[in-house]
């Protein structure tokens, strides 16, 4: 029998028994709403031997059932899925006068988050064409290059932080192939081989900006994940997969410190003992960027591959998606409460498909049949249900709280939810409580349960990630794609057709409530909080951009007080109009004391600078446009002829946007320009290339 359809059949019996065996369990057994699974403690390795061992262990057990029912059922092969507000200004002293800026627009106030563009009032540092470029900008009539950092060209620069007289500068890179001798015949030309990502912390100091000097390299092993600033202390995450080439042969992240290899000691090695075991290692480095003789702090964590960062002032969250069965997790399940339940007609319908005398694809379609034929005889409430619990195995967010405090870091608790999280705007810690948004979407069961409506939740989880209160079922056959958290409310929007913008209170976490809702054209990808009573919302309508100021002040009946829209009317471009605040919230520039919101947005390739004034009374009103005007020797090659879109360069396409003073400042590849807030007038321009 061919083993990939034997395998194939298996899993299509496998699904089928736990979606009949599901509905057996919703029909008899009483029904709990929770999320967490359970709390298990931290622990270290005793040797190399045994963290190597482990990772073997937990790649073995992925995908494949051990001594139980279904081992005898199934066979001892594999059987895989594969399912796949703070305020944004600030006021510093820069050569004893104070200077009113406007900083990175960041998720929590207090924890900054790295840009490729950041001012300290006086200066800019533009990531640029692979170099960091140092420009005098205040004041803007003196503006001028300073100084440029260039790195190697298999550097690539991520983003930046400016601190005082300290700039940090993330770069990342791969290294060549390393060839391992795996075995050890000499005759043999097989030899196994990885390449190894790192992310590069590189420190300088300014006290002199003609001649940045570099005060402290670091190479920290692992694919950047995210870095945040906490008074004097970067927190960089890295993220890199274990290789483990044989059982004496185990590679984990490598800390190195101006050129020196610091070993990383087992006690800093952790793991928590899941049932989804993982084989990526979670790397998180502490640096005081001020005190240069302070240790370098660095632990590491088995953990899922981090998708989503959300960091708070005290606590870093590292969270990911399970988008495939857990077998393992399953196994128990299955064999302690649903096997018993599984009618003895339907185990000898299906055993009786294995002993036919067909070919494998030919069996596969009879289980399916018998399988169906289950499904499609319950009603639509019926099946909801099924997917609601079998999707809170299959579908589901795990998320893991580390402690951080003046440069230590401390493992302290993990938990789960029920579905996936979109961003890290999902995520908000308040008054010790992590709240935390979801989508289920039933998409693992949508073959067999035929079309399946997605549902949206939102939970309350204590700092011990348990679940201490749940509002789930949120707009059925919707999907979430905004989320903000401000104080104990969460204004949350979902899509399908229409933009339904939810307001729900958390003031009390136990009892999580919907209290009105909103129902407009469009949806919104990004909220942002005007002052306590309204919220901005950037999104689409179509093929538009569009921006939306809510006004919450009854918070039952919420209203769309004013909005604008954005269109491409460029007759020879594509006729979708796109901004780059869409999906990243750094490029939104928002001053309620100005009455001044700037996005970048037009095409794919080119947007410009669009300026707002925007107040209660008279609701978001367009000041103006700013535009990188500059032809490269590409487009003057092309003369706008219609193959255009063939090329793409996005040199003088605007990506941040800030202030200093009343000058509006717009940063591209290419050039840096200065306008008058007042009336758009320009003042001056910088090229960077």
């Amino acid at each position: 029998m061919n083993e990939k359809k034997k395998s194939k059949l298996y899993a299509v019996i496998l699904v089928g028994i736990i979606v009949f065996a599901g509905f057996v369990l919703v029909i008899n057994l009483p029904r709990q709403i929770v999320s967490g699974s359970g709390t298990y403690p931290i622990k270290n390795f005793g040797s190399y031997e045994e963290l190597t061992s482990f990772l073997i262990t937990g790649n073995q057990n992925v995908g494949r059932y051990g001594n139980g029912f279904f081992s005898g059922m199934l066979g001892e092969n594999a059987v895989e899925f594969d399912l796949a507000t703070s305020k944004a200004n600030g006021a510093e002293e820069q050569g004893g006068t104070n200077v009113d800026y406007s900083k990175t627009n960041v998720q929590v106030e207090g924890v900054d988050e790295p840009d490729v563009v950041k001012t300290d009032g006086t200066y800019l540092y533009v990531v640029s064409n692979n170099k960091v470029i140092i420009v005098k900008a205040y004041p803007a009539e003196e503006a001028e290059i300073i100084s440029e950092i260039e790195f190697n060209e298999s550097s690539t620069i991520l983003n930046i932080f400016i601190d005082g007289s300290r700039l940090v500068v993330f770069l990342q890179t791969y290294d060549y192939p390393i060839l391992k001798n795996a075995f050890a015949a000499e005759d043999s030309k097989m030899v196994s081989w990885y390449s190894s990502p790192d992310t590069y912390v590189k420190i300088y100091e300014l006290e002199d900006m003609s001649e940045p000097n570099l005060v402290k390299d670091i190479v920290a092993g692992g694919s950047f994940s995210g870095a945040r600033l906490i008074g004097d202390y970067v927190y960089v995450i890295t993220t890199q997969y274990s290789y483990s080439t044989d059982e004496n042969d185990t590679i984990v992240p490598r800390l190195m410190i101006n050129d020196e290899v610091i070993e990383v000691a087992l006690s800093d090695i952790y793991y928590v003992d899941i049932p989804e075991k993982s084989s990526t290692f979670t790397n998180i480095v502490s640096i005081n960027i001020h005190d240069d003789d302070e240790d370098v702090h660095q632990k590491i964590f088995l953990l899922g591959t981090t998708q989503t960062l959300y960091v708070s002032e005290n606590n870093i969250y590292v969270s990911y998606s399970m988008w495939y069965y857990d077998y393992p997790s399953l196994e128990k399940i299955l064999e302690d409460k649903l096997l018993p339940l599984l009618p003895v007609s339907a185990r000898a319908q299906l055993d009786t498909v294995e002993g036919l005398d067909l070919e494998d694809y030919q069996k596969q379609t009879i289980a399916q049949w018998i399988i169906q034929g289950y499904v499609q005889s319950l009603s639509d409430d019926q099946k909801s249900e099924i997917v609601k619990d079998i999707a809170k195995d299959t579908e589901k967010t795990i998320i893991h709280r580390i402690s951080i405090d003046n440069g230590q870091i401390n493992y302290e608790s993990q938990g789960t939810v029920t579905g996936y999280v979109k961003d890290q705007f999902s995520l908000s810690e308040y008054n010790d409580y992590l709240r935390v948004s979801t989508t289920l979407s039933g998409s693992t069961l949508s073959y067999y349960m035929g079309s399946v409506e997605s549902q949206n939740n939102v939970y309350v989880l204590d700092m011990d990630l348990q679940l201490v209160g749940s509002l789930e079922g949120i707009a059925p056959g919707e999907t979430i794609y905004a989320t903000r958290f401000v104080g104990d409310v969460c204004y949350l929007v979902t899509f399908r057709q229409v933009d339904p913008f939810f307001v729900i209170d958390l003031s009390e976490p136990t009892d999580p409530q919907v209290l009105g809702q909103l129902k407009i054209p469009g949806y919104s990808t990004y909220l942002h909080p005007y002052d306590e009573t309204h919220v901005i919302g950037i999104g689409r309508d179509g093929s538009k951009v569009k921006i939306s100021l809510f006004d919450v002040s009854d918070m039952s009946y919420p209203t769309e007080l004013s909005n604008y829209t954005i269109q491409n009317e460029d007759e020879k471009d594509w006729w979708w109009a796109e901004s780059s605040a869409l999906y990243e919230h750094k490029a939104f520039l928002f001053d309620r004391e100005k009455n001044l919101l700037v996005i970048p947005a037009g095409t794919y390739y080119k947007q410009l600078a669009y300026v707002f004034d925007i107040t209660l009374d008279d609701g978001i009103n367009l000041k103006g446009t700013i535009s990188h005007d500059v032809e490269t020797e590409n487009e003057e090659e092309n003369n706008g002829e219609e193959m255009y879109y063939m090329y793409y360069d996005d040199g003088n396409s605007i990506q941040r946007t800030l202030y200093i003073e009343n000058v509006l400042y717009t940063i591209s590849k290419n050039m840096v320009k200065m306008n008058s807030l007042e009336d758009l007038d320009e003042i001056n321009s910088v090229e960077l290339v």
